[in-house]
């Protein structure tokens, strides 16, 4: 801006904030969507659409299958933001500030209603229940002890994510993938770091917090390390890695129940 007086630069800065101030002129100028047809009516080639604008749009953060990632699971019949079809039109249109990015702009209506009919046709396969006793898989999950590692409805040990909305947030295929490869299904956020003061054993478990200053680690006997950075010999994050067992050995009916079980969780308590 360079030439422009204070005073005009004042004016222009007032001008940008009242834009920004419109509803929907950040997003762009198309009018507030509007459902024109049911997302059922989608025929063949529109969920072909749908199904390529989600793998290039969405499927980083929902996953291929949209069993969860980054962002939650699909495979349930409604969300908490869209309890029916105009919501998840407008859902896929604006996105969710500060969480996730609107596609309205770049897709067009059209596109946009392709797209969400697509998310509709996932929500539909997966709405079900995978097959297996739930009330068993409680029963499994009790006797492997994974309240050691895992808090439940407030109960258990937060060395592991937190499982009492996971039903909500990760897909049955997800699920048994993590049971049985941890690695290929670590959570984002779930780092483990291998930590050795200059003088002391190291410490390897999951990583709390860590700024400029301070590391926090979780070994994996439930203590809690505060090291100083500046007093570190040693560093080390393992991308990838998951200090969860892997249960691969569990019979084909302890899984299928285990699964069943976890996909119940809602966030009840």
């Amino acid at each position: 801006m360079a030439g422009v007086n204070v005073r005009t630069r004042v004016v222009l800065s007032a001008v940008a904030l009242a834009v920004l101030a419109v509803p929907g002129a950040a997003r762009g100028q198309y009018p507030a969507p509007v459902l024109e047809r049911p997302l059922a009516e989608a025929v063949a080639t529109d969920l072909a659409e749908g199904k390529r604008l989600y793998n290039a749009q969405c499927a980083l953060c929902h996953g291929i299958d949209g069993g969860g990632g980054y962002g939650p699971s699909l495979l349930r019949p409604t969300f908490a933001r869209a309890a029916d079809d105009a919501g998840l039109f407008t859902l896929v249109r604006t996105g969710i500030p500060g969480v996730m990015p609107g596609f309205g702009d770049a897709n067009g209506p059209r596109r946009s209603w392709q797209l969400a009919a697509f998310v509709r046709s996932m929500t539909r396969a997966g709405g079900a229940m995978p097959p297996g006793d739930a009330a068993h898989g409680r029963a499994v999950y009790q006797a492997r002890g994974c309240a050691n590692c895992h808090v439940l409805g407030g109960h258990g040990r937060a060395f592991g994510p937190d499982l009492t909305a996971i039903g909500l947030q990760r897909g049955p295929a997800y699920l048994r993938q993590a049971i049985v490869e941890p690695a290929a299904r670590v959570p984002d956020g779930h780092v483990v770091v291998t930590v050795r003061a200059k003088t002391g054993p190291a410490i390897r478990g999951v990583r709390v917090s860590e700024d400029a200053f301070w590391v926090h680690v979780r070994d994996a006997g439930g203590r809690l390390h505060a090291l100083r950075v500046s007093e570190l010999a040693e560093f080390r994050r393992e991308a990838g890695a998951s200090l969860m067992p892997a249960y691969g050995a569990l019979s084909a009916a302890d899984l299928d129940d285990l699964v069943a079980f976890l996909s119940t969780l809602r966030g009840q308590r």
